[in-house]
């Protein structure tokens, strides 16, 4: 009764209030937390102080000291599990993550055996994963590209058409591919382009289109695949093969398409682009330099003419062909508005990155931008 009268209670006097210390059983409480758990339920919560300890006394880990080795970095991290650490999901996936992405497929030592298995089928898993930012929307322009099909095709042995693999090698160093690297990198680009054929991943729009190129899919060599590749390179004046694997993997109609259509539509863009690499712009985008109608093409490059007379416009639309594609009237009228022809010449000339520069503008004015500059 003593104690329960003894609370302290606030003092006032004329000019000020003040609030005294709070009351000694509490506090008396609180530094007792630590080693008297409420009643009824001493083991949950001792447990649940247990792993706060826990959690408390681990030390943050800097990259910089594991010399931004996140393989020695999670080696150190899983050590301490010894200290209160508790195994369970993230543990599992963080292991799983290791034997599948981690130094033992860097090393490309495949030991055959169960865990390899799991590691392949769970990479295969996380792979065929649409991404998506933390909020679990997809980004922009998340379409898969055959980069992404050379990375999966090195990683899974089962996708491997081994054979047809070094034929289509011997092909490409037969065809003049003999650059240290050129031949392989070719090969994995076929390659790459075969899998995601057989597997739908990418796919002609007509029914009768994918038939023919399933015939091509079927031949044990691959050579009337390799032909159709070899003939667009040397149309589209590609650097390499894999660019006319890349190509192809972004239009498998293009494997289809005549050599006279090609060339037909390549003469056209050069008479109305005089200056501009259309080889360059066809690689970029051939199904939409292939499929639009040249007079709307012609209207978007005249629009851009009119809008910067005195721009190297050739340039621009080989930088980016886009342009040449979208409806950017917007975008050039705002410009105008805010620089003169004189200024526009002037950085043309100075400026080595003002395609880019004013590519991204135009777009972005627009609405077409990036999305981090309002697109």
């Amino acid at each position: 009764m003593e104690r329960a009268r003894a609370r302290p209670v606030a003092s006032t006097s004329s000019s000020t209030t003040t609030t005294s210390s709070p009351p000694a059983s509490r506090v008396a409480r609180a530094s007792r937390g630590a080693s008297v758990a409420p009643r009824g339920r001493p083991e949950r919560h001792g447990r649940r102080r247990q792993r706060a300890r826990c959690r408390a006394t681990r030390a943050p880990k800097n990259p910089d000291d594991f010399d931004n080795d996140y393989d020695a970095m999670r080696a150190a991290l899983m050590s301490e599990r010894a200290r209160g650490f508790q195994p369970g999901i993230a543990t599992t996936l963080n292991w799983l993550s290791e034997i599948s992405f981690g130094a033992r497929k860097t090393r490309e030592k495949f030991v055959k055996g169960p865990l390899d298995a799991l590691a392949a089928a769970y990479g295969e898993f996380l792979y065929d994963l649409p991404y998506r930012r933390q909020d679990g929307s997809l980004p922009p322009g998340g379409e898969r590209t055959i980069e992404d099909a050379v990375r999966r095709l090195k990683r899974s042995e089962k996708a491997r058409r081994l054979d047809a693999e070094r034929e289509v090698r011997d092909f490409w160093r037969a065809g003049g591919e003999t650059r240290t690297g050129f031949d392989q990198m070719a090969a994995e680009y076929t390659m790459a382009l075969v899998m995601d054929l057989e597997r739908g991943v990418i796919a002609c729009e007509m029914e009768e289109d994918s038939r023919a190129v399933e015939a091509m899919l079927g031949e044990p060599t691959l050579s009337s695949l390799c032909e159709a590749l070899e003939r667009i390179k040397q149309i589209c004046l590609c650097s390499s093969a894999a660019d006319a694997a890349k190509m192809a993997y972004g239009y498998p109609e293009l494997l289809l398409t005549s050599s006279s259509a090609i060339v037909a539509r390549l003469s056209q863009l050069k008479t109305m682009i005089p200056g501009a690499d259309v080889g360059a712009i066809l690689r970029q985008d051939s199904k939409s330099f292939l499929q639009r109608d040249i007079p709307e093409i012609k209207e978007r490059f005249r629009a851009l003419r009119d809008a910067f007379p005195r721009v190297n416009v050739a340039r621009l639309v080989e930088y980016d062909p886009s342009l040449l594609l979208l409806d950017v009237n917007v975008g050039l009228n705002a410009l105008r508005e805010l620089w003169t022809e004189e200024e526009f010449a002037q950085s043309d000339e100075d400026n080595p990155f003002f395609a880019e520069e004013l590519s991204l503008a135009i777009k972005t004015l627009a609405g077409h931008g990036p999305e981090q500059f309002g697109g």
